[in-house]
């Protein structure tokens, strides 16, 4: 082999061959970059892709979540029904639609001591009472529950009634009974039937369940 030749020919021909060798060093790089930026934008459009269907996922269960909280109604119904238990219906439904829902009244129901037209609030409890039976002691001690009682009959004195009077209010038992004597006894009458919101445990929801049965 002449290296003499070679020598010379390299050194004829190095601005070329320098040239070349830094094309293909350029050509390298702008390679490397032109993947590295398509790596960047796939893993960005990636990201906003999974960013996208998480938010409407987000929208999806929150919108879900409302309908359940503002078009349903999920309410327990024993007594004299067929099929007593715990059932959802749409907002707006009544008292006779939980008992259709259960699978109707039974023959010993007594629905005349009850009001079906009442509209339903989301966890209230029904009781059905049966012939001769009376609903106020089945339903004392249900707080929070529909007042399905009619509101007409013989009125309550506030002032006067003993613990067995009070229990014949809805949503009334034995203790909130004791409560509203104990009050009554410690800081005399009642002024109005409102001052009753004073008694613990007693709110202004509670007294609307039973207010149209008091008077002084």
């Amino acid at each position: 082999m002449n290296f003499e030749k070679i020598k010379d020919w390299l050194i004829q021909y190095k601005v070329c061959v320098i040239a070349a060798l830094v094309g293909v060093i350029v050509l390298f790089c702008l390679k490397v970059n032109t993947n590295s930026q398509d790596e960047l934008i796939s893993m960005n459009t990636a990201s906003s892709s999974s960013a996208s269907q998480s938010s409407l996922q987000a929208s999806s269960v929150a919108i879900s979540a409302s309908n359940l909280k503002t078009n349903k109604v999920t309410c327990d119904i024993s007594g004299a029904v067929k099929n007593g238990g715990i059932y959802t219906l749409k907002a707006g439904a009544r008292v006779a639609d939980l008992i259709r829902a259960a699978g109707g009244e039974t023959a010993e129901a007594d629905l005349s001591s009850i009001n079906r037209a009442i509209l339903l609030k989301d966890q209230d409890k029904v009781y059905i009472p049966v012939k001769g039976e009376s609903i106020s002691a089945n339903t004392a001690s249900n707080q929070g529950s529909s007042s399905v009682s009619n509101s007409g009959g013989e009125k309550i004195h506030l002032n006067s009634a003993t613990v067995a009077d009070l229990q014949k209010l809805n949503g009334v038992g034995q203790k909130k009974a004791e409560q509203i004597v104990a009050y009554r006894e410690q800081n005399g009458p009642f002024k109005s039937v409102e001052d009753l919101t004073k008694v613990s445990g007693i709110g202004e929801k509670t007294l609307a369940g039973f207010k149209d049965q008091l008077e002084l």
